[in-house]
């Protein structure tokens, strides 16, 4: 594609381990860690209420923040990449940042239901990239996890609500609807992946290759 071949073309954005990546990556951590704390000291508060967000908040920022780099510190340093995938592990966190700046800026209670269906879509998209340019899978396997991972999301914030008294979704009307965009999400990212020789020359390669091979 035209559109993807003209984005690894420009520095800042081409180069898997371009410096920018390194900054963009420092920001959206030190963004993630604010919006933890406002959610943690500001828990009454009517961006907050009713969504058990402080526990949440703590598992991101010191949890699933640091997966990406653990993961790749243990399997991939000096194995397939030499220097640190800023760009993939800035596009992971976004993810989290996006959603969590929802909450912090009131844009989930502003926007009911449709801003969560951007967010569910957004981070469908994001996450296939990041398992098919990070972590080595296929482009097709990489649909297929995300998309199972957003089920798991889903039935959590299901019975979260209904068994633990939060207020995450919006009724399954909404649910259908973040399903719906996630699987376009995954669709459309799966395509323009496998269509960008370029992007997809840039991804970790395998581990363990396949016995017949």
């Amino acid at each position: 594609m035209a559109w993807s071949s003209g984005l690894e073309r420009v520095p800042l954005i081409g180069a898997t381990h371009a410096p920018a990546g390194k900054i963009v990556n420092l920001l959206l951590r030190l963004a993630i860690f604010a919006m933890s704390v406002d959610a943690i000291a500001n828990s009454g508060d009517a961006r907050f209420a009713g969504k058990a967000l402080a526990p949440r908040d703590v598992i991101i920022s010191f949890g699933l923040a640091m997966l990406f780099p653990l993961f790749w510190k243990l399997r991939y340093q000096r194995r397939q990449w030499h220097e640190y995938p800023w760009w993939f592990d800035s596009l992971y966190l976004s993810m989290f940042a996006f959603d969590m700046a929802g909450n912090s800026l009131g844009l989930y209670n502003a926007f009911i239901g449709e801003f969560n269906d951007v967010t569910h879509t957004y981070g469908n998209g994001a996450v296939m990239i990041v398992l098919a340019g990070a972590f080595g899978f296929t482009t097709l396997e990489a649909m297929g996890i995300t998309t199972m991972l957003h089920l798991v999301l889903q039935v959590e914030e299901y019975y979260g609500d209904k068994f633990l008294g939060t207020h995450n979704i919006v009724g399954m009307e909404g649910e259908y609807q973040q399903f719906i965009g996630g699987l376009v999400a995954v669709t459309v990212c799966g395509i323009i992946w496998y269509s960008s020789s370029g992007w997809r020359e840039k991804r970790a390669k395998r581990l363990r290759l396949p016995k017949d091979r």
